[in-house]
């Protein structure tokens, strides 16, 4: 389904304004949201309708309104990467003078790379850009990079359906949330990689561990099955004959 996101036509169309306005050299051409292509002599429409989601563009710096917050949602790609960081070690919290939740994605100086390459995606959401952090729950002090989103209406949709009692549980809604997308960055936040792929979901309990092993066999045909982490965690162990699979299905 093709829709136009509309508050990121209104405020394009600003900015196109005063560009316009403010440019002396009115032979310029400006791309605006990669849709559109504005120029002196009016509007070209190289695809006058894109997919929503795919022209969003950063906010980080812009401050929204109560009602800009409410309308926002999430287009389906930008929920599949926010749905496989939450499954692996990004959280979603409650803001303590709001109702509303955000995302919150942690990593070490060494995944920085993904860590923007994340951001990418989410900065539409944030209001900010990462910032760098102190971490004191290992032996000695570590620095992180984190992303954290606007508290939005939106956020808080996932925040209630992962999240029971402040513990981030997984239901049945995890087959349709599971996509090839989620799926790539579940294993980029948080697969281990030995003789096979292991994915290491230590929060999550034995009954929620099968259920995602289940996920991955009826919608992917991956097999894999339970193993133990200091016979105390379960983990999901990627069979070897699903690995050729599995590489076709996220590798894109």
């Amino acid at each position: 389904m093709f829709i136009l996101s509309v508050l990121g036509f209104f405020r394009g169309f600003a900015s196109f304004n005063y560009n316009i306005m403010n440019n002396k050299n009115m032979n310029k051409t400006i791309k605006n949201n990669n849709d559109l292509v504005i120029t002196s002599g009016g509007v070209e429409n190289n695809n006058a309708l894109v997919l929503w989601g795919t022209n969003l563009y950063s906010t980080t710096g812009e401050r929204y309104t109560k009602y800009e917050l409410s309308i926002v949602k999430l287009p389906n790609n930008i929920k599949s990467v926010m749905v496989g960081v939450i499954l692996s070690d990004g959280h979603i919290a409650l803001h303590s003078k709001g109702k509303n939740a955000y995302l919150i994605f942690n990593q070490s100086l060494a995944k920085s790379a993904y860590v923007y390459f994340i951001f990418d995606y989410l900065n539409h959401y944030c209001q900010s850009y990462p910032s760098l952090n102190t971490r004191y729950n290992t032996k000695k002090p570590s620095s992180i990079l984190r992303i954290a989103t606007r508290s939005m209406p939106c956020i808080t949709e996932l925040h209630n359906n992962y999240y029971v009692n402040k513990i981030k549980t997984i239901n049945n809604s995890i087959y349709d949330d599971l996509t090839p997308i989620a799926l790539a960055h579940w294993i980029m936040g948080d697969g281990t990689f030995s003789s096979s792929v292991i994915l290491c979901r230590d929060s999550f309990t034995v009954k929620e561990i099968i259920l995602l092993i289940n996920v991955l066999m009826i919608k992917f045909k991956i097999k894999s099955i339970v193993r133990y982490h200091w016979k105390k965690y379960p983990r999901i162990y990627v069979c070897k004959e699903s690995l050729p699979k599995l590489r076709l299905i996220v590798q894109p």
